[in-house]
């Protein structure tokens, strides 16, 4: 039994790893989609004021429109320097959600390894007790007070354990 208590430390201790490299990276995803946001309303907001001053350069009369033509242009490098800075940074939230799901894939598998480990060490001790139980049975009657075993619970007990190892044979087949 020893080695199941072993082999789940050791994949407690995986887990733990690869979560607290999830948890950064988490932290890291929401700094970067903050920042995807705020860059995104940073174009959205240019769009809009070069939208405007263009509707407003299409009313005015030909003395007015200097200083709107070099506001059109402030606006249009504006706009164009956040959707840059959008896409880089879109691309480096896809990062980050890629290393998420590789982190992911491995997560699960560990948790469904330890869970599969705890059912085989269950039935494993409940095998062993079991055993013992049907040693004790059909053992000598020494401490047993002169009773006969009882021959329905010396079959129950065997059905039982014969079910106890059909279930670890199916684990087993299940794993591999």
């Amino acid at each position: 039994m020893d080695n199941y208590a072993d082999f789940l430390q050791r994949l407690d201790a995986a887990a733990a790893s690869l979560e607290e490299r999830r948890e950064v990276l988490d932290s890291a995803r929401k700094v970067v989609a903050a920042a995807l946001e705020d860059n995104e309303s940073g174009y959205r907001q240019w769009s809009d004021r070069l939208s405007t001053v263009e509707t407003i350069l299409i009313s005015k009369t030909a003395t007015d429109k200097n200083g709107l033509q070099e506001l059109r242009g402030v606006a249009t490098k504006m706009q164009s320097m956040f959707r840059t800075r959008s896409e880089r940074i879109g691309a480096r939230l896809a990062s980050v959600d890629s290393r998420i799901a590789e982190l992911d894939g491995p997560l699960h598998e560990l948790n469904l390894g330890k869970v599969r480990l705890t059912t085989s060490r269950r039935v494993a001790e409940e095998r062993e007790k079991l055993g013992l139980a049907m040693q004790n049975l059909a053992g000598t009657t020494e401490g047993v007070d002169g009773v006969v075993p009882d021959e329905g619970l010396l079959q129950d007990l065997k059905k039982a354990r014969e079910a106890v190892v059909l279930a670890e044979a199916l684990l087993e087949v299940k794993e591999g």
